[in-house]
């Protein structure tokens, strides 16, 4: 499971990506996401990673707050998860 809760992030120039975002993804569960160039796919993906940390709120990854992990076990942490950037071009003929 993922959950985010209450999470908002805000860049040091006053641009707000995410603002009070809460959902939860259930195990087994696929999701997209979508939308146009800039309105914080990659931001809101590298979130689960722990790649960007968020101003505030939350982040649940199989039941653990992922924000209170230390750095040593990220690696442990990435593996569970698979995501595939949209230009990240594991496919060659696509």
């Amino acid at each position: 499971m993922i959950k985010l809760d209450n999470v908002t992030k805000k860049y040091p120039s006053g641009q707000v990506v995410l603002d009070d975002v809460s959902l939860e993804i259930e195990d087994g569960e696929f999701v997209f996401i979508v939308g146009p160039s800039g309105i914080g796919r990659t931001t809101f993906l590298k979130r689960f990673t722990r790649e960007i940390f968020p101003n505030s709120g939350k982040i649940i990854v199989s039941d653990q707050n992922i924000l209170a992990i230390p750095s040593k076990k990220i690696p442990y942490l990435r593996r569970q998860i698979g995501t595939i950037f949209q230009d990240f071009k594991l496919l060659l003929n696509r």
